[in-house]
Parts: C-alpha cells; structure tokens; sequence
C-alpha cells in the first residue's frame, strides 16, 4: 500500500507511449525508471537494432501517495496497477535488479511469473549480478535465472551458470568440535 514516503509503482501505459510517459513524468519532477533494451528486428530487407522497453506498457514510479492524481491524469497514463483499490508498490530491491540485468546489456526476455512455480529462490554468489535474488528454472545445463516482478505479473529471465547462484534457505551447518 502507498504511504507518504515515495515509493515504486508500475505505471500501466497505453500501447506504444512509454517513452512518452517517462519524459513527461520526468517534466512533473516525478522520479520514474523506463528499462530500455536492444533488440534485433527483421524487416523484409534487413536486420536493425532497435531500443524497446523492456516491459511493453509498463514504466515504474517512485511516488507518494498525493502524487497519484498526478500521475493518473497524465497523458498517455491508462492505470497504476493496483489489486483490490489498492495500489501495489514494487520493492526497491526488484527495481534496482532490473537495472542490474539491463546495465549488464545481458540478452533478457519477459515471462509471466506463473510459467516459472515450479523454480528455486535462489541468490547470485558471483560476477556483475552478485547479491540479486531471483527464481531458477531448471531447464537446461546453463541456468535460466528470473526476477520476478509481482506487482506486474512477469519476470525479467537471463542465463546463467548455475555454479554461481545459491539456494536460498540453506543455512550452513558449523561442524562440532
């Protein structure tokens, strides 16, 4: 629930205006976070590059509760995700894992967090991404890992070898001497 500190939120976007919303958020001294992704694209012709939100109509915002009229009235803005009346904050720690993942220029795609049940919490131990919590799902030798987004229903997926992440909930047992 929103309270009088700011706090995350996913902004639901019409098709195709994040961009816009974000700059315009921007304008309103609203702190907002829009990750963007290169992508290759195939036309008749050729291939080209091109930068995309990674999450389609979607852009987070760090607001406080009396910044919400302000945010909803926006142009381009459809909704601000909320379940029950109640508007759902994103935690700052799944933000700042997106940002990782995206900064890492790592190849990622987008999930429904209900394909990914039946995977792990797990822990990055090592490399760029040490310290990010997410879910494994073992379907491969390499490791898909997820972070999971609730607030949105979907996950942010990238490979990587398993030898670098940990279960969660394992505590270590200190042998008796």
């Amino acid at each position: 629930m929103l309270s009088d500190t700011p706090q995350w939120v996913a902004v639901y976007t019409r098709s195709r205006t994040e961009k816009r919303v974000a700059e315009l958020l921007s304008q309103r001294g609203i702190v907002n976070y829009l990750p963007i992704v290169s992508r290759r694209h195939k036309w008749s012709d050729r291939y080209k590059m091109v930068d995309e939100p990674l999450f389609k109509s979607y852009v987070f915002a760090k607001i406080k509760k009396t910044e919400v009229d302000k945010v909803r009235n926006e142009q381009g803005v459809a909704t601000i995700v909320s379940f029950g009346g109640n508007i759902v904050t994103v935690p700052d720690d799944q933000v700042e894992s997106i940002r990782r993942l995206v900064d890492a220029k790592q190849e990622l795609s987008v999930l429904e967090s209900s394909a990914l049940r039946k995977g792990a919490r797990v822990r990055i131990e090592e490399g760029p991404f040490a310290g990010t919590v997410g879910v494994l799902v073992s379907d491969c030798k390499d490791g898909n890992f997820a972070v999971r987004i609730d607030a949105i229903g979907l996950s942010l997926v990238t490979s990587i070898d398993r030898l670098l992440v940990k279960p969660l909930g394992i505590k270590k047992q200190k042998l008796k001497t």
